[in-house]
C-alpha cells in the first residue's frame, strides 16, 4: 500500500525541515493511526490568520483493480495555534481507515492513497513582512510532545508570491 503522508501547506524544498520528524511522521500509517491522537501546530507570522472553519483534513483511498476511490474531509478545530480532528468526525475517518485496511488486505499492490491538510490562509491588515516566518510541529500521540517539522521556515516555504499577492482579507473581526 502506497500512501502519501501529510503534506503540510504543500511544503517545498525548504531548508527550514526538521528530518528527525519528516522521518517520524514517514513511518506511521494512516490506515491504523487513531485520528485523537494527531494535532498540528501552525506558528504563523503576523499578517497572515486562516478564515475560520477552513482547516481540513483530507484523506483519499484508490483501489486500481477495481476502479473504486473513497474520500473524506474533516473539520480541523482550531484552538490557538493548534488544530485537531473534530471529534464529531472521528468516526467517520476511522470508517475509512477501515476501508483502505480492507483493501489493503485484499490488494496491497492496487491499493493506495493520501492523507493532507488544506488550509486556507488569509490577509490581515498589510499582510506578512517579507522576512515572515512559518513554523509547524506535529503531535502524533495524544498528550504526547509536539515535534518540530519546519521550524522558522520563511513564508515561501509555505505559499509562492504569486499565491501570497492573490491571498483573501480575513473577514473583518478575525
Amino acid at each position: 500500500m502506497r500512501f502519501a503522508f501529510l503534506s503540510v501547506l504543500a511544503l517545498s524544498a525548504c531548508t527550514s525541515i526538521v528530518p528527525m520528524t519528516a522521518m517520524q511522521l514517514s513511518g506511521l500509517s494512516p490506515t491504523t493511526a487513531d485520528p485523537a491522537d494527531f494535532a498540528v501546530d501552525l506558528t504563523l507570522p503576523a499578517g497572515i490568520d486562516l478564515g475560520p472553519g477552513t482547516a481540513k483534513l483530507l484523506f483519499t483511498v484508490t483501489r486500481t483493480d477495481v476502479d473504486q476511490t473513497e474520500e473524506g474531509v474533516f473539520t480541523l478545530q482550531r484552538d490557538g495555534s493548534v488544530f485537531r480532528v473534530d471529534p464529531a468526525d472521528h468516526a467517520a475517518l476511522r470508517a475509512l481507515q477501515a476501508t483502505a485496511r480492507q483493501w489493503k488486505a485484499e490488494n496491497d499492490d492496487a491499493t493506495g492513497g493520501s492523507l493532507s491538510i488544506n488550509l486556507s490562509p488569509c490577509l490581515l491588515g498589510d499582510g506578512p513582512a517579507d522576512d515572515a516566518k512559518v513554523s509547524v510541529a506535529i503531535q502524533m500521540k495524544q498528550d504526547g510532545p509536539f515535534l518540530p517539522l519546519v521550524r522558522n521556515g520563511p513564508i515561501s516555504a509555505v505559499t509562492s508570491e504569486e499565491q501570497l499577492r492573490d491571498m483573501p482579507a480575513c473577514p473583518t473581526g478575525q
